[in-house]
């Protein structure tokens, strides 16, 4: 691993400690310099070595360029889908074969980077809290429940919502009724839980029109809020 990133001190938090966990799956593979020449790579070098310094909170598509390297392996993708490489962010995963162990430890350094994430963004809000405002759902986040309906119809269980999801059905009937909006985390494991009762679904595809949608959805929350808030103060 290039000495150009400061090495972080994994007893510092979880910034630190994400940083330094990296750095040590990075030992041995792909140096960031040849990551960063490579023709698929979106990333800049500095960025690619921003994150292994733990010193702010990396962007996913940086976590995720290093991953692929270092936890997957670009040459056995599934290249039929390369349609799919740059949205989402993490859809690499899908292209690596049903049995590659890739798949298990990517998908836990993206749960591990969304969970650091969350609380990262959390720190930074702490003060003075915006003025609560009451806002009706959406029209983008009725597209996303639209959506959402019409894949859980397509497995015959929409009124039985505990024997097709189990204990995530609780979550579930919050996104159906407008009270909150699922992570890209919640959409990949809602998307296997669904593909598991109806094989023929696609699940890159249904993952990554979830997690658009989600994330429209939540911009349009954003936008609805900051507006009802300009008319309170008005």
């Amino acid at each position: 691993m290039p000495a150009h990133p400061r090495i972080p001190n994994p007893h510092e938090g979880a910034l630190q400690l994400f940083a330094y966990d990296l750095r040590e799956l990075g030992e041995g593979k792909a140096s960031v310099t040849w990551i960063a020449e490579h023709e698929e790579t979106t990333v800049s070098k500095a960025a690619l070595y921003a994150a292994l310094s733990g010193t702010r909170l990396p962007k996913r598509e940086t976590v995720s360029t290093l991953l692929r390297w270092w936890a997957g392996d670009p040459t056995v993708e599934d290249r039929e889908l390369d349609e799919y490489y740059s949205e989402p962010v993490w859809s690499w995963i899908n292209r690596l074969p049903r049995d590659h162990e890739g798949r298990r430890l990517a998908d836990q350094w993206r749960a591990r980077y969304q969970r650091l994430a969350r609380d990262v963004v959390g720190k930074r809000r702490v003060g003075p809290r915006a003025a609560r405002v009451d806002i009706a759902v959406p029209p983008e986040q009725q597209d996303f429940i639209k959506e959402l309906k019409d894949l859980i119809g397509k497995t015959g269980l929409e009124d039985e919502l505990w024997l097709l999801l189990g204990s995530f059905s609780f979550r579930v009937e919050r996104y159906l009724g407008g009270e909150s909006i699922p992570t890209d985390e919640s959409c990949w494991a809602l998307t296997e839980r669904l593909a598991s009762f109806v094989p023929s679904l696609d699940r890159l595809d249904v993952a990554r029109r979830l997690m658009l949608s989600a994330e429209v959805a939540r911009a349009a929350r954003v936008r609805d809020r900051r507006i009802a808030r300009e008319g309170r103060t008005a």
